[in-house]
């Protein structure tokens, strides 16, 4: 059996500025089970303007007490929980993306897609995720995120077991999902910041974000939460 999710969530800004903050989001103080962000590819499409990149993620995850007995034990990734390797595979369409479907202000906005799952413990327990930004009404940026999580572990005999891996694994990715809102809105804030010329304290988040919001989506941070 497989479990689904899905949520929509709205951002006042207009999709440049969400889709800058979406690939500057990490590190940030509510995503500390992010270890590390490698971009293992980029590329532009001259004929489509379209921007493909991929991102090995590493995180950390508690280990629920009833299924550390099936997982590896935490002392492998230092005492603190189980690390797992993400790859991120992401699209950002132009401006004027769909202009040959209808050149309207839906259309004219730049888009994000991007796909993500686990390469660790897959098994155990599968996450891919889904998501796009895209134009909102009223200038605002709509995000939509989806999930489904299987499981695969043990024999035909153990759809009990697997069906409590499903659920705990939607159950986490439901509260995943809202820290990682917070630490949009984080980002979105000091990207307002910047543009209004104002100045903050100093922490290494805003050094993260503003240096690479100079640079461009290109530019971003492999620092360690």
């Amino acid at each position: 059996m497989v479990r689904f999710y899905s949520k929509t969530h709205t951002y006042p800004e207009p999709p440049p500025t969400p889709l800058l903050a979406f690939f500057l989001r990490y590190p940030n103080p509510f995503a500390r089970h992010v270890l590390s962000v490698d971009v293992l590819e980029r590329t532009v499409d001259p004929a489509t303007g379209r921007v493909k990149t991929t991102r090995l993620i590493l995180k950390r995850g508690l280990v629920p007490a009833w299924a550390s007995k099936w997982l590896p034990s935490a002392a492998s990734s230092g005492g603190r929980g189980l690390d797992a390797w993400v790859l991120e595979e992401s699209v950002v369409d132009p401006p004027g993306w769909g202009a040959e479907v209808a050149a309207d202000a839906f259309h004219m906005q730049p888009r994000l897609r991007v796909r993500q799952g686990n390469l660790s413990f897959k098994k155990f327990m599968h996450v891919i995720e889904g998501g796009e930004l895209c134009a909102g009404p009223d200038g605002s940026t709509t995000h939509h995120t989806t999930a489904e999580v299987r499981s695969q572990f043990g024999g035909r005999w153990s759809s009990m077991i697997r069906n409590k891996i499903e659920s705990y694994g939607v159950g986490k990715f439901e509260g995943n999902t809202e820290m990682a809102r917070k630490g949009m809105s984080l980002v979105l804030g000091l990207l307002r910041s910047r543009q209004l010329g104002q100045t903050d304290g100093g922490t290494s988040l805003v050094s993260s974000s503003t240096a690479a919001a100079g640079a461009g989506v290109g530019a971003e941070s492999n620092d360690r939460a």
